[in-house]
């Protein structure tokens, strides 16, 4: 069957459309009805690279296949805001990846791309019904959410941990130095970031207390990603940064936005979320002990090499700088607003500073 296309406005969204895509999952499912609750574009402040829609479905009577009325379809509004291979990403990580994996994510409706437009849609559990909360870098995570994104991030690399599927059918996965986003940064994005320094005062102000240039930055940032390429690697969620987390009762901790997923080394997770969630104070006189930790989880899962505290250290040093460069500083300030944009490359710039992570890539 040809993947369902998804409009680029909402209000040509039709019951017809909903049921196609959803009945793939659910064999039945009937939708007679929809209405659009809201809406969140790129360049609203509370959207990124793709745009949400809330959605309120009616079904037949008998025909709604187990599924809530309300309904989160994740997709291209107006325009798009990443390369499309990102969308195709993040579409194979919920079709491919997620029904074996024990996480806390988004329960996933119908996913779908389409590679002739580009397009994609993703249709997801509304996550407020289970009252989740949604931060961002202007709060900090406490303690105990930290250390159980910490726990699920080490079950997830431990089970893909050095995998012999990463060359039979996970072979398609990126990695830090090949596939999609590598091409997207060596071409166009590489562009685009360079543009959104040059156009904000306070991201080259940035680049002047830390002493660097971009282009200096631009090497390390390489050199790091050479590091995360080399073995032993595991899955990722690849963007780890604290908005893209949801917080539940209990203080259970989710992870959004599948959409730069790859292999490569473990410490990309665990740098950007420590750096991202946790105020500087909180950082520096915790991560030390949370590494640690999550070390203490890996072993718990059953990898048998897991690094030494010394090895661990410094590779958390050494890819830092991800989160800073690729993360904030190519976000365009109308993604998220000057408030959340300042407070994460706040943190991010005190890490590299105070990991002194420039040095540790012998930049």
């Amino acid at each position: 069957m040809p993947p369902v296309v998804f409009p680029t406005r909402s209000e040509l969204l039709t019951p017809e459309l909903l049921t196609e895509a959803l009945a793939e999952l659910r064999p039945g499912v009937r939708v007679e009805g929809l209405r659009v609750v809201e809406e969140a574009h790129c360049d609203t402040g509370s959207a990124s690279t793709a745009a949400r829609a809330v959605l309120d479905l009616a079904y037949a009577s008998g025909c709604d296949g187990g599924l809530p009325q309300r309904v989160v379809l994740k997709t291209v509004l107006i325009q798009p805001g990443a390369p499309s291979s990102m969308y195709h990403n993040e579409v194979r990580f919920y079709r491919e990846l997620r029904p074996e994996i024990e996480l806390e994510t988004p329960r996933v409706f119908a996913s779908c791309f389409d590679e002739a437009s580009g397009g994609f849609g993703v249709v997801m559990e509304d996550l407020r019904q289970r009252s989740a909360q949604f931060p961002n870098a202007t709060t900090s995570m406490n303690e105990a959410q930290i250390a159980n994104l910490l726990q699920q991030l080490a079950g997830l690399h431990a089970r893909f941990w050095q995998s012999p599927r990463f060359s039979r059918d996970l072979a398609w996965l990126w990695t830090p130095c090949s596939g999609g986003f590598r091409d997207f940064l060596h071409g166009a994005g590489g562009e685009f970031l360079r543009f959104q320094i040059e156009r904000s005062e306070y991201k080259q102000r940035l680049f002047a207390r830390l002493g660097r240039s971009f282009d200096d930055a631009w090497s390390c940032l390489w050199k790091a990603q050479a590091i995360l390429d080399s073995e032993p690697t595991t899955l990722l969620h690849g963007d780890t940064h604290f908005g893209n987390t949801y917080l539940l009762p209990g203080d259970r901790v989710g992870l959004v936005d599948w959409q730069l997923m790859n292999r490569g080394r473990w410490s990309h997770d665990v740098s950007y979320i420590l750096i991202t969630a946790l105020d500087t104070e909180t950082r520096r006189r915790r991560e030390r002990d949370l590494l640690a930790y999550y070390l203490e989880r890996l072993r718990a899962e059953g990898v048998q090499a897991v690094p030494d505290r010394e090895e661990a250290w410094l590779l958390y040093r050494q890819t830092a700088i991800w989160g800073f460069l690729i993360g904030w500083m190519i976000t365009p300030v109308e993604n998220y607003g000057p408030e959340i944009l300042r407070a994460n490359l706040e943190r991010l710039t005190a890490a590299l500073e105070d990991l002194e992570s420039f040095a540790a890539l012998g930049g």
